[in-house]
């Protein structure tokens, strides 16, 4: 009876699924890590665009201010 082993299948399953993991592990992972890392370096053209639309908004903004003081003033 100890010869029949009940969770054979189970095993099998597992040691198949560790096989996977690892061969997905050694090869796919720094493939991903460098496809990720890439498109992380191609977002700075959104950041060069909001300084330019930031500092176009606030310039906007102080040109006004002044317009309105000088209008008070007259």
């Amino acid at each position: 009876m100890q010869d029949k082993y009940q969770n054979q299948i189970q095993d099998k399953r597992l040691d198949n699924l560790e096989r996977d993991v690892r061969e997905i592990k050694d090869n796919h992972l720094p493939h991903i890590i460098r496809k990720i890392t890439r498109t992380g370096a191609d977002v700075d053209w959104l950041k060069r665009f909001f300084w330019i639309v930031a500092t176009a908004s606030i310039g906007g903004l102080i040109g006004a201010l002044i317009n309105l003081l000088i209008t008070l003033n007259k």
